[in-house]
């Protein structure tokens, strides 16, 4: 099982997700303050999860989620709405839904990584499933991205791998 550390600015907040994410099972090893913390703490695991808020005190959680080694997710709540991607991060926004926000969790817990940096191909065959879903839907990119995602937490299957199902649906 995945280390998890929760790193949130407010202590009231890092001690509340803690609570949440004990109350359902799931074992929190660290609580900190800082993205530096979380850098010296993840150092001493292969693996884990990050749940953060999306400015620490320090650094922005992209930053962080980028400076992580690999083998590390992180799931980034934000207030403002915006999403972004990269290869190992989700951005949940505020409100938080509690369910998507825990099988979020237990997917990235329970599974090996499905979002460490993308090779050239896999990201290619990522944009262009996103770009079939955004004409055939008429969705926005992070909408199309959300979709592949919760696809992914619903089926168990990589992102990739729905990602090329969709290509190859798509072109046949």
């Amino acid at each position: 099982m995945k280390e998890i550390i929760v790193a949130y600015p407010t202590k009231d907040i890092a001690l509340k997700l803690r609570s949440l994410l004990v109350s359902e099972g799931f074992e929190v090893s660290h609580v900190c303050a800082l993205g530096s913390s979380v850098l010296s703490i993840a150092g001493d695991f292969s693996e884990g999860v990050v749940v953060c808020a999306a400015m620490l005190s320090d650094m922005s959680a992209s930053v962080l989620a980028h400076q992580l080694p690999m083998g590390f997710d992180v799931i980034a709540i934000s207030k403002n709405g915006k999403e972004d991607y990269t290869g190992n991060l989700i951005n949940l926004t505020m409100p938080l839904n509690k369910d998507d926000f825990l099988q979020t969790v237990s997917v990235l817990v329970s599974t090996r990584s499905s979002f460490n940096r993308r090779d050239k191909d896999e990201s290619e065959l990522l944009s262009t499933a996103k770009l079939i879903l955004m004409n055939s839907k008429d969705i926005t990119e992070s909408q199309a991205h959300r979709y592949l995602q919760k696809e992914s937490m619903r089926t168990g299957k990589k992102i990739s791998v729905l990602a090329k199902e969709i290509v190859n649906e798509f072109t046949e």
